[in-house]
């Protein structure tokens, strides 16, 4: 994993040195005590399903998992609040709009290269826009849930898609046939 660490303080400037702080060593200030904390980000996803029991993916344009499909996702900025980070997250990779649901499921992504992060994943209704694949996505397309495409990125279909609500109500299966 990559684990960039600040060199000088975003206080005052001085050298961050390591330091014993809370059990951990972590980089602290010696000039005025700021502590730096290495902590993950977050990431919001949104699982967007149709009435016809369909799900919106992307395949995307950047790495990690370039070419490969995912739900929308992305960071979310400092000052926004997670639903709409997924609004504006699906509108920039699909030009769709969506109505935000319950939260489906907290996910701990550990191993993105870029960055640990808690992913927050949202269940999403379909309420405008065109499919139009833009931002961080080469495509974005619907899918049945029981015709999804083999190439799928993050772990998306087992750790959310194979989990997801049918419209028939019928439950989700419990292990994917091939």
């Amino acid at each position: 994993m990559l684990h960039l660490t600040a060199k000088y303080c975003p206080l005052c400037a001085g050298i961050l040195e390591p330091a014993h702080v809370e059990g951990r060593e972590r980089p602290r200030c010696a000039a005025c005590g700021f502590v730096y904390f290495w902590n993950p980000a977050c990431g919001v996803a949104a699982a967007v399903l149709d009435e016809a029991g369909r799900v919106l993916l992307i395949r995307r344009r950047i790495a990690p998992f370039r070419g490969e499909w995912a739900l929308p996702a992305g960071y979310q900025e400092i000052d926004e609040d997670p639903r709409d980070t997924v609004l504006r997250e699906v509108r920039e990779e699909t030009g769709i709009e969506i109505e935000v649901g319950e939260l489906f499921d907290v996910l701990w992504v550990a191993d993105d290269p870029r960055r640990p992060a808690d992913v927050l994943v949202y269940l999403c209704r379909p309420v405008g826009g065109e499919l139009a694949p833009s931002d961080d996505a080469e495509a974005a397309e619907w899918f049945h849930l029981d015709e999804l495409p083999d190439q799928v990125g993050f772990d998306n279909r087992e750790r959310v898609l194979d989990r997801l609500p049918r419209p028939d109500g019928a439950a989700p299966p419990r292990e994917r046939v091939p």
